[in-house]
């Protein structure tokens, strides 16, 4: 009785139902006494209109493998624009540290730092006191330091394979004194000639800065989250400027060329 009530109120009655069943098995074929009618009703809709277990499991799983193949392609080009980013900001923060100790330095750096390599610690010292630094690494005596370098204090990557060229190279321990900045980013410097009167491109250097602009976090390889740049008598010059370390064949993704340090990508990131 409480079904026939319900499908009154929906327009049908059960007999109206049931004839309408048996009418369609007769036009089918089939015999309309095997016809058992199920109550028309609002649950009864409700329930045709549901999705099955098996159904909506699909649906997760062909949702499951379009996020496997879309998340890291997503995360891949963000986590490069990012550290793209993060070394425009390090390259400038850099350029004003560099200007400022010219300054100190009656506006040139030539012989600012004397003792070639020995003058490294000296040259750190002074980046140290114009930027936000959370640690300190000396150098080996060979730098002009008092400890065993960056790497071992714990300023760098330490150990075998512990970072990379761009050609996959592996690289090891450096001896040079360091800084991690409050950013997170870690520091390396050299001091080659304290004269500034290396050849590199059309230019010279007294030495250079290395960068790895999100710390001890991978992809820890040159071209891709570490840079190099130049230190002159007057400026800060990123490698691949001015005919030294041509982006061209030092910044290629994925070639194993001797020559594809990566080095180049410096100055191309920074222009781009």
């Amino acid at each position: 009785m409480k079904n026939q009530a319900q499908n009154k109120k929906l327009g049908f009655t059960l007999a109206e139902a049931d004839c309408e069943q048996r009418l369609k098995l007769a036009g089918s074929g089939r015999d309309p006494k095997q016809a058992s009618v199920m109550p028309f009703n609002a649950s009864n809709q409700e329930k045709q209109k549901a999705f099955t277990l098996a159904e909506t499991l699909i649906v997760i799983a062909i949702i499951g493998i379009i996020a496997s193949i879309v998340t890291p392609m997503l995360f891949g080009t963000t986590s490069e624009a990012e550290l793209k980013a993060a070394w425009k900001k390090s390259y400038s923060d850099l350029s004003q540290a560099t200007m400022m100790i010219i300054a100190d330095n009656g506006g040139t750096l030539l012989g600012a730092f004397p003792g070639d390599n020995a003058g490294t610690e000296d040259l750190k010292n002074a980046y140290a006191s114009k930027l936000n630094i959370i640690k300190d690494c000396s150098g080996t005596t060979g730098y002009g330091g008092t400890e065993s370098g960056a790497s071992t204090g714990g300023c760098w990557h330490a150990g075998a394979n512990s970072w990379y060229y761009l050609n996959g190279t592996g690289k090891n321990n450096v001896g040079e004194p360091g800084l991690i900045i409050n950013n997170g980013s870690l520091m390396l410097f050299y001091i080659g000639s304290s004269n500034c009167s290396s050849s590199v491109g059309t230019y010279t250097r007294c030495g250079f800065i290395v960068v790895d602009v999100n710390g001890f976090k991978k992809p820890n390889t040159v071209g891709k989250d570490i840079f190099y740049a130049n230190i002159t008598t007057n400026a800060l010059i990123p490698e691949g400027a001015k005919g030294w370390q041509d982006p061209s064949t030092t910044c290629i993704e994925s070639s194993t060329a001797t020559d594809n340090y990566g080095r180049g990508c410096s100055a191309k990131y920074l222009y781009e």
